[in-house]
């Protein structure tokens, strides 16, 4: 064969095998073009429940406040205070707080799932506790002041109701955070379980952190 033709030859198989490596790669890309990788469909699932508020719970707390009224004098330059008779006051102002637990299932992405075949692992986000309401209970409530007493100004009043939120939730036994904690867990896994097995995965693991912990900050409300 002549050097001439023996070129035009080998370039002529190198645009076929070429075209047919194009057109193999361009066949496997859409043998399914509507199919998604199993970990986009898994995140995209769920991703789809954002903030999934799952538990509730509830605490009391008192705030009591007691005053006495002095009269303020002055003798040989000493300033005195004289407790006044007559002139003791004390409030009670029942607070509950009530709290929930959500776990932010728009955080997850591809750093927490691993797949294989039929076999998934999931590590969700950590529960978060969220103040969502605060209630005075008003019938109560009392302010007893004797004759000379003074009354709790606005300021004072909203001062115990704030002291009353912030303490609420340490008032709870370690027993109750913890139960609000794990309920708010197993109501994700019940959720995610059936659509998990929906996408096909037939051994299923949902976990969470090893060292969360309770004394996270609960959140102020939103």
């Amino acid at each position: 064969m002549k050097s001439k033709e023996l070129t035009v030859y080998l370039v002529l198989t190198v645009i076929v095998l070429s075209l047919m490596t194009i057109l193999s790669m361009k066949a496997c890309s859409n043998a399914n073009p509507e199919e998604k990788p199993q970990e986009e469909a898994v995140i995209e699932t769920v991703r789809r429940h954002s903030r999934l508020y799952t538990a509730e719970a509830q605490s009391k707390k008192t705030m009591t406040y007691t005053s006495q009224n002095k009269l303020s004098l002055k003798a040989l330059g000493i300033d005195k205070s004289i407790d006044l008779p007559l002139g003791k006051t004390e409030a009670k102002i029942p607070v509950t707080v009530t709290y929930k637990a959500y776990i932010d299932l728009g955080r997850v992405d591809s750093r927490n799932v691993r797949t294989d075949g039929k076999t998934i692992r999931i590590i969700l986000p950590d529960p978060i506790i969220v103040e969502t309401a605060c209630t005075v209970d008003h019938e109560n409530e009392s302010q007893e002041k004797q004759l000379l007493g003074k009354g709790l100004t606005y300021e004072q009043y909203q001062e115990m109701v704030r002291q009353a939120k912030e303490s609420a939730w340490t008032e709870l036994p370690d027993s109750a955070q913890q139960a609000v904690i794990e309920t708010a867990k197993v109501s994700a896994t019940d959720l995610l379980i059936p659509q998990l097995r929906a996408l096909g995965f037939t051994k299923i693991e949902i976990a969470y952190r090893e060292d969360f912990s309770l004394r996270q900050l609960v959140r102020r409300k939103e």
